[in-house]
């Protein structure tokens, strides 16, 4: 009887190790994922007013996505649009690939954190096709507290009848100072269009 046991359990086991060499596996070693780098909240076709702390709408905000991660602290929006209007009535419009609102977890959060516009950014005044200020690059920083933006990186502006290439720059919505800074061994490119009569 043992017999009959022990060869019964040697053809079991050939029999197993046959089937393992001619079926692959399906099963597939687990991955282990990384819940600070998931959303826990995600938002379609979203539009936002933001309000500062008298009472003033500061911006309103546009964008296909939201995503929340919470345990960053951090907030992506997707394929956004900002529009800042000012007391005089001038408006203001920011478009990007991609916006980032990564407050401080160490500080209270402000009422109006900055965004940071990633990919391929446009900021103008105006008309969109004659516009009176424009403010191409692919990070910029928007301030709404300021009223600023700013970018460490290459930037084209448009003022008027005259265009700017520079390193860095700044740019208050609210006075229209402009700030431009370039690189050592740079220089801030000016060039001033002509306009001729006909």
């Amino acid at each position: 009887m043992t017999k009959k046991i022990l060869v019964g359990a040697i053809l079991t086991g050939i029999l197993g190790v046959i089937l393992y060499l001619i079926f692959p596996k399906d099963l597939e070693e687990s991955t282990t994922t990384d819940l600070a780098d998931v959303p826990d909240i995600f938002v379609r076709n979203v539009q936002i007013q933001a309000f500062d702390e008298t009472g003033h709408l500061a911006y309103e905000l546009a964008a296909e996505e939201i995503e929340q991660f919470t345990a960053q602290t951090k907030m992506l929006f997707k394929h956004l649009e900002i529009l800042v209007e000012q007391e005089n009535g001038e408006q203001w419009h920011m478009t990007a690939d991609v916006g980032s609102v990564q407050p401080d977890s160490n500080k209270p959060s402000q009422i109006l954190e900055p965004i940071e516009l990633l990919g391929t950014v446009h900021v103008y005044s105006g008309d969109i096709n004659n516009p009176e200020y424009s403010f191409s690059g692919m990070n910029v920083v928007f301030d709404p507290r300021a009223n600023t933006i700013h970018s460490d990186d290459e930037v084209y502006i448009k003022a008027d009848a005259s265009t700017y290439d520079a390193d860095s720059f700044r740019f208050d919505l609210t006075t229209k100072r402009l700030e431009l800074s370039s690189e050592p061994g740079s220089q801030v490119e000016i060039q001033h269009e002509n306009i001729e009569a006909e």
